[in-house]
């Protein structure tokens, strides 16, 4: 591994030098290649010939033009890396060429027009595979729609530059590829393999990759050029480099395999003395956090497992036994605390029924009485024919139609009673008894006393996702913003004595659904109330039933 170390850093110093070497020789031959473009853009020649070349005649004209050819040509002759030199000149329809002398552009107008808006955007540009050099007079990138006299467009030689690429293929399955960063131009020599999807921001690194041609690795260094904004890959076949050190690898790697062996054989061993019992007890503490208290350890051992594991089964009996205690406690603590405030209900019911009897006896209604003792026997039969604190929501539901069938007799000229049916699929759940009929007594005793003629009360279901809601809606004299907040407040003091009748259903039905359920009230001064009992829609998510 040293050996293969120390070739791949002498491989990486030498490929490092000999392409930094290249890139700054390239970057210096095309600043000079631009300094004397630049130089001839700015000769009298050039400029004289195409400012004065509509008046001059015809033999002046192809004097002009031919002194334009030769000041090209000697452009031309300063570097070997030039290809061909040319001038286009959109006011003269022509283009002057080192190579070709004068020709008219015709209908090469349109490409020659794409070649001087690149050279507008960038001095190096690509077209139809070849590296260009242009410059256009005058040069304004602000606002390209404005005339330019000429662009000075100068074609590096494909040749010129491989032959100077090929300098770092020293190697046999070498290569080296010079690549546009924008993806415009690429230039190789030697072999070609694929280098998509391994380029990087970083200005120069070393790196590995598998061709997918032959499969094999090559060693890639990669080094960006600003100036030229190119990156310059050169790479190297690694079974040609590594060769020699085949054999150090198969001893190595043998070497290798026997201690992986030895590692192996002890690690089975560790894990039959340490790994296996370690494990049983995480499986079983992971059981046990699933809930399931009544998990033991059955495997014996006569090491110092054995002795965890009876500490273990020793814990888990003792934590269930404590969780089945606590478990009992706090049921019969909530029952408690259910009947508490559940008795808290009954006597409030019983002031209003009576005082409501004797309204009716005083104004002298004999079948008005008669119907409403028949609905108050049922009321009270259902109150006191069990001792059950819960029952099914349509049992509730037709408790508080009768007393609501009551009320709508005795206000039968100031308002009016619409009470849905309940839904088929909403029968069955159970729920704790009398949590409904306060709503309507709240709204009758607060919403609607003090309404003379149209009052309403209406009674509807609407279930949203996995929730039943049960509102309770009149149209009186609603409450304040200040009073609605106060009320709300009261709900969240569960820790003080329940006098609301309100409060006190909405803490029931907390105790034995979860905090989500419960009472929701919402209310605006003068235009009435709506209260909403909250329950699960679906018999699953019910609490348990206390008794």
């Amino acid at each position: 591994m040293a050996g293969y170390n120390m070739l791949t850093d002498e491989i990486s110093q030498s490929l490092y030098s000999k392409t930094s070497y290249l890139t700054n020789t390239l970057e210096e031959e095309i600043r000079r290649i631009q300094k004397l473009q630049f130089e001839c853009i700015n000769d009298d020649i050039i400029f004289y010939t195409i400012s004065a070349f509509p008046i001059l005649t015809k033999s002046e004209q192809v004097k002009k033009l031919l002194e334009m050819q030769n000041r090209l040509k000697i452009l031309h002759e300063s570097s070997t890396y030039i290809d061909e030199v040319f001038v286009c000149i959109p006011g003269m329809n022509r283009k002057i060429s080192s190579v070709g002398g004068v020709e008219l552009v015709g209908e090469k107008n349109q490409e020659f027009q794409n070649m001087q808006e690149k050279s507008l955007l960038s001095p190096i540009f690509y077209d139809q595979g070849s590296m260009y050099l242009g410059a256009t007079y005058p040069n304004n990138i602000v606002n390209m729609d404005t005339a330019q006299m000429f662009t000075l467009v100068i074609r590096l030689s494909e040749k010129e530059l491989k032959k100077e690429l090929n300098f770092l293929g020293e190697y046999p399955d070498s290569g080296i590829k010079l690549v546009d960063c924008g993806g415009k131009y690429e230039l190789n020599v030697g072999r070609d393999i694929n280098l998509e999807g391994i380029n990087s921001t970083k200005e120069q690194w070393l790196q590995q990759v598998t061709d997918e041609k032959d499969h094999q690795k090559y060693t890639v260094f990669k080094i960006n050029s600003a100036f030229l904004n190119m990156d310059l890959f050169a790479y190297v076949s690694n079974q040609t480099v590594y060769r020699n050190l085949q054999i150090y690898r198969n001893i190595f790697f043998i070497c290798l395999l026997m201690v992986m062996l030895m590692m192996a054989v002890y690690i089975y061993s560790l894990h039959v003395v340490i790994s296996h019992p370690i494990k049983i007890l995480v499986k079983t503490i992971e059981r046990m956090e699933t809930g399931n208290l009544g998990v033991r350890i059955e495997e014996k051992r006569e090491d110092e497992f054995g002795y965890v594991y009876i500490a273990f089964n020793r814990m888990a009996e003792s934590l269930q036994n404590q969780m089945e205690i606590n478990y009992k406690q706090k049921l019969l603590t909530q029952q408690a605390e259910l009947r508490h405030l559940q008795s808290q209900i009954n006597p409030h019911f019983l002031y209003n029924s009576f005082f409501t009897l004797y309204r009716m006896a005083k104004d002298e209604d004999c079948e008005g009485i008669v119907e409403f003792s028949s609905y108050l026997s049922e009321y009270y039969r259902y109150i006191t024919k069990s001792a059950r604190s819960d029952t099914e929501l349509k049992t509730e539901v037709e408790h508080a139609r009768r007393y609501a069938q009551i009320q709508a007799m005795r206000f039968k000229r100031r308002l009016t009673v619409e009470f849905e049916e309940l839904p088929e699929e909403f029968e069955k759940i159970t729920v704790p008894r009398l949590i409904v009929h306060p709503l309507l007594e709240n709204a009758f005793e607060h919403g609607l006393n003090n309404v003379e003629k149209g009052g309403v009360l209406r009674v509807w279901y609407e279930r949203k996702e996995e929730k039943l809601y049960i509102h309770v809606q009149d149209n009186g004299v609603g409450m304040t913003a200040a009073e609605l907040e106060t009320l709300k407040e009261s709900f969240r003091q569960t820790e003080e004595t329940i006098e609301n009748g309100i409060c006190n259903i909405d803490r029931r039905l907390k105790i034995k659904f979860g905090e989500e359920y419960g009472i929701e009230i919402s209310a605006e001064e003068g235009r009435g109330t709506v209260c909403s009992l909250v329950l699960p829609a679906d018999s699953d998510e019910q609490g348990g039933e206390y008794v």
